[in-house]
């Protein structure tokens, strides 16, 4: 009968899989002192490491690039494939760049050199529990709740003109939500051009680009090992840093994004680009409400009313937009009536020009935060609040929305 731990529940499974009996000893002895007290077996050759996964259903799973016949990298694949809900750690003697990237496209969650220190070791088999214990009780909802799974509440910040605001209003929106104690993700998706982390004060390191070209597979934990954590309580997946990076991802990395971020946060707040393509269509076509931007010129007029029409085309629909004019207060001969008898539609929400704007991006602040009691927090205040209540009213749409045909 498998031991229970002071939870009352089964202690982790881990198989050691490798041809070299010394090596697979080594860390059975190791690893009966993870803090887990874990069930270890192990395998001497891909057959049984396969069959006895299949039998066990191991939460991580150790296999060594020399097990054989059928070699590590093969064999990782095949347990990804056939043993749904477990994480595979690869080992080697030595780590190779190439080596290392192919253990990621094989779906390996880690890869480690042996001899390995016990505290990378464990440190890799608790993140690698953490994600089957996702992936677990992921897979064990699927068909026995009543009702789909909730997620997050998606808003994508957007305008087909540059300039407008996106990202001061995207990041002041996720930073409020955060603050007011949601879990909110912010992906910066203007992937030539992003600058949401400059906007909040960060400095990335990796971004969304690293993710993508990494791993072939992601899930939530993955996800937030690439985000940034602000002050707020928001985490930011940050744009590329080279505009070139741009080209290298795809419509498909950005689903995979969104599927795997979509179940772990309340609130995914989008800063998309100022224009029209697949890649950002499927974020719009994601969210639940487009916040459109629009500021008090002809110029953003005409190009809002053809970004409605774009829209209506394609079959987004109008209640799923709320529009915000941004400078609002702009003495320029336009008026918000003006503006939305040329649009036929409402404006929801005016932002006023104000100079704590710029001088927040430029410092790293966030207005809602820094000025929370000037004209422009209590507009955005506003807009926050609108989200909250929809939230309070539980109008939310299920995991898989994405409906691309």
């Amino acid at each position: 009968m498998p031991e229970a731990n002071s939870n009352g529940q089964r202690n982790p499974r881990i198989l050691v899989a490798g041809a070299n009996a010394e090596l697979r000893n080594g860390l059975q002895s190791v690893l009966r002192d993870h803090p887990t007290h874990p069930e270890v077996s192990e395998a001497a050759d891909s057959d049984s490491t396969l069959a006895i996964a299949q039998e066990q259903h191991p939460d991580v799973i150790l296999v060594d690039v020399g097990l054989g016949p059928v070699d590590g990298f093969e064999t990782v694949r095949n347990l990804i494939a056939s043993v749904p809900g477990t994480s595979v750690l690869l080992l080697a003697n030595r780590l190779e760049h190439e080596d290392f990237r192919r253990a990621l496209q094989v779906g390996a969650r880690d890869m480690l050199q042996v001899p390995v220190t016990r505290e990378d070791l464990f440190a890799s088999i608790d993140a690698a529990l953490a994600v089957s214990l996702g992936k677990r009780t992921a897979l064990e909802g699927f068909g026995t709740a009543e009702t789909e799974p909730q997620r997050a509440m998606g808003l994508a910040v957007f305008s087909t003109k540059g300039g407008t605001g996106k990202t001061f209003i995207a990041t002041n929106v996720a930073a409020g939500l955060a603050q007011a104690g949601k879990r909110v993700a912010l992906l910066d998706f203007d992937l030539q051009f992003g600058d949401a982390a400059i906007a909040l004060g960060l400095v990335p390191e990796r971004t969304i680009y690293d993710l993508v070209q990494t791993y072939t597979e992601l899930d939530e934990q993955l996800v937030k090992e690439f985000m940034l954590p602000h002050a707020s309580g928001l985490q930011l997946l940050p744009a590329p840093l080279f505009p070139d990076q741009a080209e290298e991802i795809t419509a498909g990395d950005i689903e995979r994004v969104l599927e795997a971020v979509g179940g772990a946060f309340d609130y995914v707040v989008i800063d998309s680009p100022p224009l029209f393509e697949e890649r950002i269509l499927i974020a719009l076509e994601w969210a639940d409400t487009v916040i459109h931007i629009g500021s008090m010129d002809l110029p953003s007029i005409k190009n809002m009313k053809v970004s409605f029409g774009a829209m209506d085309a394609i079959g987004h629909p109008r209640d799923k937009i709320r529009l915000v004019m941004n400078r609002a207060d702009s003495r320029v001969g336009l008026e918000i009536a003006d503006c939305e008898k040329h649009l036929g539609m409402t404006v929801q929400h005016s932002i006023p020009s104000s100079i704590e704007v710029p001088r927040a991006l430029n410092s790293g602040e966030v207005v809602l935060l820094s000025r929370p009691g000037s004209r422009v927090a209590r507009e955005l205040a506003g807009i926050i609040s609108v989200f909250e209540q929809v939230e309070a009213n539980g109008k939310r749409r299920g995991l898989n929305r994405l409906r691309r045909s």
